[in-house]
């Protein structure tokens, strides 16, 4: 049976109902927003509360009952006890209130301790505004709070209250300026309250006929209840056994619907009646968006519902400037930018083509000459050229005259059209001056540099060639601002060349190795002073006209000398003391290095948290940051549950063995690697792997079809029917999936019509399992750098076993961090389904999870990125705070949101007001990117002379661009295990670092605070043993996760550890 209506089929029903008065019952879900416990917070409560007073000596992590971790630890001692009920059963809630406090007065003290001082959120608020206009007259609630009648006296609404102790109250007429409430359980300011079951068995008389009375011709909306009442379920099926015309809408939370639920649903329409599932993201955002599509129209009605949504609506935006401060310098960086001036006009004139696209291909057909750049923006065309060269080229099609207007700074440096205009004048000009060649695009390459490079038995004609484009600089510290050409080393193929993407990238991967060489640092710098010697003989500035040498006034001013920023190192060092001739006025920005974060690990021997900035040598020197909860919260050991295709036993199981010896770390990497003593000297726990012949090991036969999709399919569900063994053990297992070299064509398989991915699609099944998966190829076992591979693989098995290995220090405990990122899914010819997905930190870089949800309503940029509408950025802060409540029961101080593109106004306005209206007032919007444009390189300073150091910068360099951003080097120089001060090391070695561009686009926060975030957030990506993520673990792989969460089945209103997606 189709018990499901569609939450857009459910707002349009209420839209033409407006006039109809409805009936509304409430659950405990309803309250969880205003800071009230859920009926199942209560009981893992009062579950660990026995478990405490029974275990007095166990670690304090026990008091977090919400971890996933804390509840299976303490459920097991219950189930070995005896005598408590089955987690989930319906007697759950009951049982455990009274035997948690088995004094009446006592278990009144606790619900009225847990619903003293709450103010109703928004939910609440919106109810008593849809009471207001008519549309709920009357108010069920199993919960013992007053947010019902708060809210109504805060709207200027009358409430009849009625409980236990008035039950007759509840026969008053309806009136246009009261709502009535109804407390099904009681009321513990008035009387009694119902928790135990033999009071719960017992629904009062008077309210099951009135439950009778008011639903025969009402519909009746039930949000916030899970059906756990066993006398209030059969009364509603009682109400519903009446003839009547009133339908039930049971608007739960995500789209899981339990059997009492289905059981109702299925009673009502024996029955006669109408009765649906809605699938809803809560109570508030219910609410929010079922008067939004209510009022809409109604102005009155919608300035009242601005006014709940909104905290302070006029208030004005807040964005203070960064500020760095710095001292002695310690390093210097020179840039890969040039400044430039531009002119200040160009040529602009109408044309008789009144569609955009058609002028754009006009001028791509017929503005060829080297003396003419042109581009459309809204009807007009802007040039440089002269009017003579206009003319022939525009002729007939130019409309009126041909004029001069002004071009500021700011329009070229926000306009993508004003942009391309000048870096095409600019190009041409550089081109014309020194006889160069571009590709017609961006980029100006070398004639006299021709290399041949053979690649397959083909030859290739290679040019050492220049990206180009331009950067701005809105300097922060009052002077003028700036605009500079970024020159990024290159390489050009001939057009008349068909070369595939795999060649290009070949030829570009050598072609990079040969100017990088073994020190990139000093590479990049002598490729860029061969761009310099190239455009600057003389070393001089140049002057640069458009046309070139045709009298024309459209000059370019161009900067011989490259932007410089001067480096202070938090951990001191070496002054810097410049050359006697060194100009320090050629200094444009000072910045800051920040101190590499340090993490914490627990030391078996002082028990004590101790600090190192290494993962490796923290663990082996002290012990990994969980240890005293081995054998307590975690099992005694972490199991490995393997997936094996047949015959691959006896290689596997000793490949997975090889993690139980030690391992020199050899010569590979030794400013990072150290020598690996074997899991249980690394995590202080064993390592048990199945027995090839036990339940544990699954053994799979080869899949079978008649293309490679259905064998990728048969495949699949081998692999699905093998993890439905580990569905339910006692014993958390992390399952190892092999993947022999002859599945490879089957991981991957893409057709006309599909894209399959394997991988993706066996975590999307694990993680509605709750089972932490870890894939492993038969290449693995080939890789020579077996300590390397060992260190990686044994963390993510501890990782993935739900335990912590290390935490951030330092981080401000009242903060906790969102990151947004977007998978999106093109379903049909311009239609777009964007799927949004955040994840929570804590300030230890703890509590990672997923929150996955379907946005309805956003609009895309010419890179198909999604930006969402007001309404459904209030919804995300809606949703942040119901994770913050969900997992850890309280609301942070302050709130830091990563994003990897710009925050649009409708954005920052929903979040801010959302959260805001939560209690959250400290909040950060933040834009956190590869900065595509600018690069970096440290200068070594010895002997009245200046040269590329032989290494890149160091991680942790920051300087202020302008007001609200900054670069930060999260990739670079960091001290080395061996030595650290006197050596260092250098993640990959290969090129020279990219930098962030962190852009804050709401809040107070000061550069210094959202940097060292930043770089402790990269530290705590536990998918790799890296030293360090190039992106903070925010945003490292929401992405991915995101794409992934398209295979989730119905994913909507259910939470995701992060750990089963690695």
């Amino acid at each position: 049976m189709e018990y499901e209506l569609p939450y857009d089929a459910f707002l349009r029903t209420l839209k033409q109902n407006t006039d109809t008065s409805h009936v509304v019952l409430l659950g405990a879900g309803a309250s969880i927003s205003s800071g009230i416990q859920s009926a199942a917070d209560c009981i893992w409560e009062w579950k660990r509360d026995i478990f405490l007073t029974h275990n007095t000596h166990l670690p304090s992590e026990y008091k977090e009952y919400k971890s996933d971790t804390v509840q299976r630890s303490i459920q097991n001692w219950l189930d070995n006890q005896g005598g408590y009920p089955i987690e989930g059963a319906i007697n759950e809630y009951s049982f455990y209130a009274e035997k948690a406090y088995p004094i009446d007065d006592i278990r009144r003290k606790y619900f009225e301790n847990i619903c003293r001082n709450k103010i109703p959120n928004t939910g609440y608020m919106i109810l008593s505004l849809l009471a207001k206009v008519g549309m709920v007259r009357t108010v069920f609630t199993t919960n013992f709070d007053d947010l019902v009648e708060k809210a109504a006296y805060l709207s200027n609404i009358t409430p009849f209250a009625v409980s236990l102790s008035n039950p007759q109250e509840i026969h008053r007429p309806e009136s246009n300026d009261h709502v009535l409430t109804v407390a099904l359980h009681g009321d513990f300011k008035y009387g009694p309250l119902k928790n135990t079951a033999q009071e719960l068995d017992a629904q009062h008389e008077v309210f099951t006929q009135a439950l009778t009375d008011h639903l025969k011709n009402k519909h009746l909306i039930i949000c916030g209840y899970s059906g756990r009442d066993k006398a209030l379920m059969t009364a509603l099926k009682t109400a519903y056994e009446a003839p009547g015309s009133g339908m039930v809408f049971w608007c739960g939370y995500g789209s899981y619907m339990n059997n009492d639920v289905k059981e109702f649903l299925d009673h009502a329409r024996t029955h006669g009646r109408s009765a649906f599932y809605v699938a809803t993201e809560g109570f508030d955002i219910t609410m929010y968006q079922a008067a939004m599509t209510c009022f809409k129209g109604n102005a009155p009605y919608e300035v009242e519902l601005e006014k709940i949504i909104r905290d302070r609506p006029d208030e004005t935006r807040i964005n203070t400037p960064f500020s760095i401060t710095s001292g002695h310098y310690h390093n210097l960086l020179k840039s890969n930018l040039f400044p430039i001036i531009f002119p200040t006009e160009v040529f602009q004139f109408k044309t008789t083509h009144t569609n955009e696209t058609d002028l754009w291909q006009f001028i791509k057909a017929n503005a060829l000459n080297s003396n003419i750049v042109a581009v459309p923006l809204k009807g007009v065309v802007y040039c440089f050229s002269t009017q003579t060269t206009i003319r022939q080229i525009f002729g007939s099609v130019i409309l009126g005259n041909i004029q001069r207007t002004p071009v500021t700074y700011k329009e070229v440096k926000n306009g993508t059209q004003f942009r391309k205009l000048f870096l095409s004048a600019i190009i041409q000009s550089i081109c014309s001056k020194y006889s160069l060649q571009t590709d017609g695009w961006s980029n100006i390459y070398l004639p006299q540099t021709k290399n041949q490079k053979i690649l397959n038995g083909v030859t290739y004609d290679v040019y050492d060639a220049f990206e180009l484009s331009l950067f701005f600089d809105v300097n922060a510290f009052g002077a003028k601002p700036y605009a500079y050409i970024s020159v990024k080393p290159s390489f050009y193929l001939p057009t008349d060349v068909k070369v595939s993407k795999e060649v290009r990238l070949a030829l570009g991967k050598e072609h990079h190795q040969k100017i990088m060489g073994t020190r990139p640092n000093v590479g990049y710098s002598n490729q860029i002073e061969v761009f310099r010697n190239a455009i600057f003989p003389n070393d001089k500035s140049i002057s640069l006209e458009f046309p070139n040498e045709q009298a024309s006034d459209f000059k370019f001013q161009l900067g011989a000398n490259p932007m410089l920023v001067a480096i202070t190192s938090q951990q001191g060092g070496y002054v810097i003391n410049f050359p006697q001739d060194f100009n320090s006025k050629a200094i444009v920005h000072h910045g800051v290095q920040y101190r590499e974060p340090l993490m914490q690990f627990f030391d078996r021997t002082t028990a004590r948290m101790e600090p190192d900035f290494h993962p490796m040598r923290g663990l082996i020197k002290h012990g990994p940051y969980d240890f005293p909860l081995n054998g307590n919260l975690y099992d005694a050991e972490v199991n490995l549950g393997i997936i094996c295709p047949l015959g691959f036993e006896t290689q596997l199981f000793n490949f997975l063995n090889r993690l139980n010896r030690p391992q020199p770390s050899g010569t590979y990497n030794p400013d990072y690697l150290i020598d690996y003593p074997g899991f249980n000297a690394a995590y202080a726990v064993p390592l048990n792997i199945a027995d090839p012949k036990s339940d544990l090991w699954q053994t799979i036969v080869d899949p079978s079809g008649n293309d490679h999709l259905t064998t990728a399919r048969d495949l699949a569900e081998k692999i699905k029917k093998s993890l439905n063994q580990f569905d339910g053990i006692s014993k958390r297992h992390v399952v190892v999936i092999f993947i022999p070299e002859k599945y490879e064509p089957y991981t991957r398989v893409e057709t006309d019509t599909e894209v399959f991915n394997l991988h993706d699609y066996i975590k999307a099944y694990a993680a509605q399992k709750n089972l932490a998966t870890q894939f492993l190829r038969e290449d693995t076992f080939i890789d020579n750098l077996f300590c390397q591979v060992n260190w990686w693989l044994s963390l993510s098995f501890y990782v993935k076993s739900q335990r912590t290995p290390w935490v951030l220090q330092g981080l401000d405990q009242h903060t906790a961090f969102v990151g947004i990122g977007y998978s999106v899914k093109r379903k049909e010819k311009n239609s777009h389904v964007a799927l949004g997905c955040s994840h929570i930190y804590n300030a230890y870089g703890q509590g990672l999870k997923y929150r996955l949800t379907k946005v309805e309503d956003c609009e895309f940029d010419r890179k198909n990125n999604p930006y969402l509408s007001y309404s459904e950025a209030y919804k995300f802060g809606n949703m942040i705070r119901d994770l913050f409540l969900t997992s850890s029961g309280q609301i942070p101080k302050r709130v830091v949101v990563h994003k990897r593109t710009h925050f649009k106004e409708a954005e920052i306005k929903g979040i801010t007001d959302s959260l805001r209206k939560s209690g959250i007032t400290l909040i950060d919007l933040v834009e956190v990117n590869f900065e595509g444009d600018a690069r970096f390189i440290l200068q070594n300073i010895y002997q009245q002379s200046i040269t590329p150091n032989f290494f890149p910068l160091h991680r942790g360099s920051c300087f202020v661009l302008d007001r609200t951003s900054a670069l930060l080097w999260t990739h670079g120089v960091a001290p080395s295990v061996k030595d650290e001060v006197k050596r260092s090391y250098f993640l990959g070695g290969k090129s020279i670092p990219v930098p962030l561009k962190v852009i804050k686009h709401y809040g107070s926060s000061n550069i210094d605070t959202i940097a060292t975030e930043i770089l402790g957030l990269t530290k705590v990506n536990w998918n790799s043993f890296d030293m360090y993520a190039k992106l903070p673990a925010t945003l490292q792989s929401s992405n991915e996760i995101a794409r992934i969460a398209w295979l989730l089945n119905r994913f909507e209103g259910k939470n995701y550890d992060y750990r089963h997606f690695m």
